[in-house]
């Protein structure tokens, strides 16, 4: 039996009235990337929330709340300016990405590699004008722990953490596939949190390609994935 949360619970509760269902039971719970589930039998539900929200004022787990309850009754979920002002802030961002990295144990937590660091790339990227300082401001970039092939790169727009696999943390992958890499990643954190929108959209799509060995680079990588033998 799920134990409900009080507070999330009165939250909750009329917004499932509104729609002409019965609230059986509000949580927050703990996994690693924010995400909300539910179970539906009939007209009653139970409703999971990410505890990033568990400290978050009344009106921002309301507004969020709402969404969910509009995706559980196949309405267009559409994504509140007070939920999304406060999971944009500095103050959440730093607070609950620590949290996240704990949570992530597949990153190392840390940009130095054995070999390679990742600040380096992104002075590289910096200089070369590829990059706006902006763009990237309070963010974490970390090596993982084991060398994934099938997912060289992986960006938390929310969280504003970049993982990079440690298969790259080695002096023969030539540094422009690095760089690539940290820059592929980076363009999500400019792009920043936005639910609901297609992240390599055309936009996005335009500017990897500026990057200048982007056919070279794109090239490397689906050897290297090749290579180990696991699904590109």
């Amino acid at each position: 039996m799920v134990q409900t949360n009080g507070r999330l619970f009165e939250i909750v509760s009329p917004i499932v009235s509104d729609h002409g269902l019965e609230l059986r039971s509000a949580s927050f719970f703990g996994p690693k990337e924010f995400q909300a589930s539910w179970k539906r039998s009939g007209d009653c539900i139970d409703v999971k929330i990410s505890d990033y929200l568990s400290d978050a004022p009344d009106e921002v787990v309301r507004d969020f709340s709402g969404t969910v309850i509009r995706t559980i009754v196949n309405r267009r979920p559409t994504y509140g300016r007070t939920y999304l002002e406060w999971v944009t802030s500095d103050e959440y961002i730093c607070s609950k990405r620590k949290i996240y990295l704990r949570r992530s144990r597949n990153l190392t937590g840390s940009p130095e590699g054995n070999e390679r660091t990742l600040i380096d790339s992104l002075d590289r990227l910096l200089d070369s004008g590829l990059l706006d300082p902006a763009g990237i401001d309070n963010s974490f970039f970390s090596w993982t722990r084991t060398p994934n092939m099938r997912k060289i790169g992986y960006c938390s727009p929310m969280m504003r953490v970049v993982g990079v696999s440690s298969a790259l943390d080695d002096v023969s992958v030539p540094e422009f596939v690095l760089d690539y890499v940290v820059y592929h990643e980076s363009l999500h954190l400019a792009q920043g949190y936005r639910p609901g929108q297609r992240a390599h959209d055309k936009r996005f799509r335009a500017d990897e390609r500026r990057y200048p060995e982007y056919e070279k680079a794109e090239g490397y990588l689906r050897s290297l994935r090749m290579g180990s033998g696991e699904m590109i």
